[in-house]
């Protein structure tokens, strides 16, 4: 059963709703925007009480052709129409017993709003072209990304059938809300596409999680998910890189986020190292080499932690480039073969002479 992942008080709080909400059959309207997981809220409620293992029966309302739509929902006798060659189940007595999700429900056109509120009321449906009633046991889990209070007023969403959904009222947090979540979900994403994809990838750069924390998300989780399904897709190395970003994500950090790195600059061509190390074409024939900010909200750090790990990777990169001779990777750190030693010494890593 899929989950809904995350440890934001947003989050926390929608999950105990569902608990909450699971155990009876009282009718739930689900709002939120596009993308956060209105579907996965219903399933969740559906699978944690007693309708579990009972149909789970999806429809988005405004899919259907409104010439169709009456006999989707409720079904058709055989000849009630040109087309219909036989008898037919409907929506509502395929979700007998379970759940019927009416996902994008503000689409219903008004002539089925009033068929839905008399099915609601009655707990009866009536097929196309039948003249008997079907009783139906059925639980209706509405969602919409849109305004029914307002639909209500401008006379396109019928009263009675808003306040007959809308017995508990459920909204899903957009993700630029949910604070913390953005990384547990984007490595979720990145392990099952990983492992689909079968490919060898640990985790996303620094670079990229900043990215992530700035950027709106005006798509929510599934602009999150698809943003790294394509990454896993495009990226060759074995950590998600900014340059397999689709550019609706980078492009707030162009065009400003960028004051969230402080940088050094290194003149390309005057020093090889410049093009071994982690780093982004900056202005002219410079290249620059980012570190993250720090992050205060979590409670202070260790500078000199930081700073001996920056050092750390500094020689690493050198010695791989040198192909671990020290006397050139001291060349080209600007720095005596006694202090490259000393440094190495220091840090734990290899000591062999070279």
């Amino acid at each position: 059963m899929r989950q809904i992942l995350g440890d934001s008080l947003p989050i926390k709080n929608l999950i105990a709703m569902i608990h909450k909400v699971a155990g009876n059959k009282t009718n739930i309207l689900v709002i939120g925007e596009s993308g956060t997981g209105k579907e996965l809220v219903a399933r969740m409620i559906h699978d944690a009480g007693p309708m579990k293992g009972k149909p789970f029966v999806p429809v988005n309302c405004g899919a259907i052709p409104e010439t169709l739509i009456e006999s989707e929902m409720f079904g058709h006798k055989k000849g009630s129409f040109t087309g219909a060659i036989s008898d037919k189940v409907g929506l509502f007595e395929a979700a007998s017993g379970g759940t019927l999700f009416l996902d994008e429900v503000g689409e219903l056109p008004l002539s089925m709003q009033v068929k839905m509120l008399r099915s609601l009321q009655e707990k009866t449906i009536r097929r196309v072209g039948a003249n008997e009633d079907i009783k139906v046991d059925v639980r209706i889990i509405a969602a919409t990304n849109r305004d029914l209070e307002a639909g209500v007023k401008a006379g396109t969403f019928r009263e009675d059938l808003y306040y007959r959904l809308n017995v508990i009222l459920i909204k899903t947090p957009p993700l630029r809300e949910r604070h913390g979540d953005i990384e547990i979900l984007a490595n979720a994403f990145l392990k099952k596409f990983a492992e689909r994809q079968k490919k060898e990838l640990i985790g996303l750069t620094p670079e990229v999680l900043e990215i992530f924390r700035t950027h709106a998300w005006p798509g929510n989780v599934r602009e999150l998910e698809n943003t790294i399904e394509r990454a896993v897709t495009l990226e060759t190395g074995t950590m998600i890189s900014i340059g397999v970003l689709p550019p609706a994500v980078t492009v707030a950090f162009d065009g400003g986020a960028r004051s969230n790195f402080t940088s050094v600059e290194i003149t390309a061509g005057q020093n090889k190292l410049s093009s071994i190390l982690p780093s982004v074409q900056g202005p002219g024939s410079m290249k620059e080499i980012r570190l993250p900010l720090p992050d205060f909200k979590n409670g202070p750090m260790n500078l000199d932690e930081v700073l001996a790990e920056v050092e750390r990777q500094y020689l690493k990169h050198a010695l791989e480039y040198t192909g671990g001779v020290k006397k050139k990777a001291a060349d080209l750190l600007g720095m005596t073969f006694r202090s490259i030693r000393y440094r190495l010494a220091k840090l734990g890593m290899d000591t062999n002479e070279e």
